[in-house]
């Protein structure tokens, strides 16, 4: 029996569904189906139609009702065809073309859940999944290398007349004997106004140099806010030489800075140490500032920053104490320094996470279902 053709204000052959409420592949199909038996009809009633054309006619008729077939059997979801079934049925490059959208979205997704640019892609080679392929190979930026030089020479003297202000050897006895001195107690600040005047000049000099050439990193605005920041932190144990340590704690921050830069300055190619091409002494400079940056790292950043909280709160309440108010001029440093933890512990999660990503491992079960849900919302709303 002929199928009954369809108009856009008719019901169906089916029982009066409009095609607004029906599958739209089905509904299509049918038309074709109607149009060629239509044309079937017409072609036999006409004895002088050639029997090429009425075999052509029949074999339309008959691919008709296959896809027919095809589309009503097809399990149907939400009331409608999926799109990559749709796809399928109008050719190759246009499904090719809905995957390539579907991957981008997923890409989109997973970039949306992360929320932030992190620190870690500065320096390290990211793929869009977040899996560290190894050090970041740099482009070609004059301003950028003159700029981490700079960094790499000017740092040394504020590490080192940091550390002038430190009684290292006591500290390493303190290890051997497993006897513990306060950080209060290791700073003896001899040489504090060296170092304090080199480590304004350094960040005042950095700034202006940001300000001249913002190509020279790849977030000045960020930099330049951390750097004015600085400048008036360093500002509390000036007018308050007793509070020397804390400045001389914070800024041994700046010994993985050195190493971090590094990494980039002395491998600019992102070579991975002993890899084929790479030269033997190359490959232990890289692996020696490699090391030295994630011990560095882990043991400032995770150690020695989290226990600086600790000494700053007891510090500030004794403080309170002394002038008898609790808005005293050490009041800002558990805060700032609680901000300083965030972003240490924020990036350590992002170096692990993408290192462990691209050795193939995920971090946990958590982040399957987040990387999962970014997925399936993603191809939700492209459908």
């Amino acid at each position: 029996m002929p199928v009954q053709e369809l108009s856009p204000d008719r019901g169906d052959a089916s029982g009066g569904e409009s095609p607004s409420s029906r599958d739209e592949v089905v509904v299509a199909a049918r038309r074709a189906v109607a149009a060629a038996e239509a044309a079937s009809e017409a072609a036999r009633s006409h004895p002088s139609t050639p029997s090429a054309v009425k075999e052509r006619i029949a074999r339309s008729l008959e691919e008709s009702r296959a896809v027919l077939q095809y589309a009503e059997s097809t399990p149907m979801r939400r009331g409608r065809q999926s799109f990559a079934e749709f796809t399928t049925l109008l050719g190759e490059e246009v499904q090719q073309a809905a995957e390539d959208s579907m991957t981008e979205a997923k890409h989109a997704a997973e970039r949306t859940l992360r929320q932030a640019k992190s620190l870690i892609e500065d320096h390290f080679h990211i793929d869009e999944a977040f899996r560290m392929l190894g050090p970041l190979r740099q482009d070609d930026n004059l301003a950028r290398d003159i700029h981490d030089w700079f960094n790499l020479i000017a740092l040394i003297p504020v590490n080192y007349w940091n550390f002038r202000n430190w009684s290292c050897l006591v500290f390493c006895s303190d290890m051997v004997g497993l006897r513990f001195h306060s950080v209060t107690e290791l700073w003896h600040g001899e040489a504090f106004s060296v170092f304090w005047w080199i480590t304004l000049a350094y960040f005042i000099a950095d700034t202006t140099w940001m300000l001249a050439l913002p190509n020279c990193v790849k977030s000045p605005k960020v930099i330049l806010k951390h750097h004015v920041a600085t400048i008036g932190y360093i500002f509390i144990p000036k007018l308050r030489p007793e509070h020397g340590w804390l400045m001389g704690a914070c800024m041994i921050v700046e010994v993985n800075t050195w190493f971090l830069i590094a990494r980039r300055a002395l491998n600019k190619r992102g070579e991975k140490a002993f890899n084929t091409g790479v030269s033997l002494l190359k490959s232990i400079r890289v692996m020696l500032v490699s090391t030295c940056f994630y011990i560095s790292w882990f043991l400032i950043r995770l150690v020695i920053y989290p226990y600086l909280l600790v000494v700053i709160i007891r510090e500030y309440f004794k403080e309170w104490d002394k002038v008898g108010t609790p808005f005293n001029v050490i009041a800002i440093t558990p805060i700032i320094q609680c901000v300083f933890l965030y972003l240490n512990v924020k990036w350590t999660i992002d170096l692990v996470r993408s290192k462990m990503k691209g050795r193939g491992v995920r971090v946990s079960l958590a982040w399957i279902v987040l990387e999962k849900a970014a997925y399936s919302e993603a191809w939700r709303r492209r459908l």
